[in-house]
């Protein structure tokens, strides 16, 4: 009868002399034949090699981010072509039936239209934001770092536009178009400030910082999740040259919404942000 040392069976004891492993072809114990694609005696039951010679240990493959985001957190697609849907609507509409002020409607129109599907939004999934919204967040030192990052920040935004317009001459992004848009609207300056500061810091906070990257952090690492909410953040605002610069601030805002688990913090930034650029690029140019 053929003597063995299965190494992969725990219960085997340990030896200084470790023999090669050989089938056996009888019990040991009833001495009845042994069949080799089992790990027991079809007589008796009794295990004469482990499991795993027999079946190997299931080893279920590593899933994608991608594979992940789609299990885990299938409501961020969908949410994010709504926006996109949005926007191309009010583009469209504002240029079919406001031509001779496309620019000042588009961005008017734009930001109603965005508030309210992010109010609806909002209201279906309030159970992932109930949360974010019960805590302030101002007690955590990150919020007060990201504010303060703001300062450079827009320091880089200014050098990189100018760099841009002088590389284009000009063609880039037309600020002037839209402020003389809105001033045909006759927006004045409280409603300039609701329409570029307060909407979109409650809105855009809410949809990416609030919903996106809220699921995506259940499906993939934290700060992949706020690299991936940041990138739809910056895609949506449609603005190739200006991709490098949002992609960033969204990293920021991101960084703050999950130090301080809540989206106070990250919608104040947000508004300092615009305000600062309201009051600097659409009265200084």
């Amino acid at each position: 009868m053929a003597r063995y040392t299965d190494l992969t069976n725990r219960d085997a004891q340990p030896s200084g002399d470790v023999q090669e492993y050989v089938e056996p072809e009888y019990c040991e114990y009833c001495g009845a034949p042994l069949n080799p694609m089992l790990y027991f005696c079809p007589s008796c039951a009794t295990p004469f090699k482990s499991v795993e010679r027999v079946i190997p240990p299931h080893r279920p493959r590593k899933l994608t981010g991608e594979e992940l985001i789609n299990l885990k957190a299938p409501r961020v697609a969908p949410l994010v072509w709504t926006y996109v849907c949005v926007i191309f609507f009010t583009g469209v509409f504002s240029f079919a039936f406001f031509a001779d002020n496309r620019e000042g409607f588009q961005i008017y129109f734009a930001s109603v239209v965005f508030f309210v599907t992010t109010a609806i939004i909002a209201a279906i999934y309030w159970r992932s934001l109930v949360t974010q919204f019960k805590r302030l967040g101002f007690v955590r030192w990150e919020a007060w770092v990201g504010l303060a990052i703001l300062a450079p920040a827009l320091g880089v935004n200014l050098g990189y536009h100018w760099f841009i317009d002088f590389l284009l001459r000009g063609a880039g992004y037309d600020v002037d178009a839209y402020a003389e848009g809105l001033n045909e609207l006759g927006i004045d300056r409280a409603m300039l400030i609701l329409m570029f500061c307060v909407l979109p810091a409650v809105t855009e906070e809410i949809g990416f910082r609030g919903l996106v990257q809220h699921w995506l952090q259940v499906a993939i690492k934290p700060w992949h999740a706020i690299f991936v909410a940041s990138a739809l953040f910056a895609a949506v605002h449609f603005s190739l040259l200006s991709f490098p610069y949002l992609f960033g601030v969204g990293v920021l805002l991101g960084w703050v919404k999950y130090r301080t688990g809540s989206l106070y913090p990250s919608m104040l930034i947000h508004f300092v942000h615009n305000l600062i650029v309201i009051e600097y690029f659409w009265q200084v140019r």
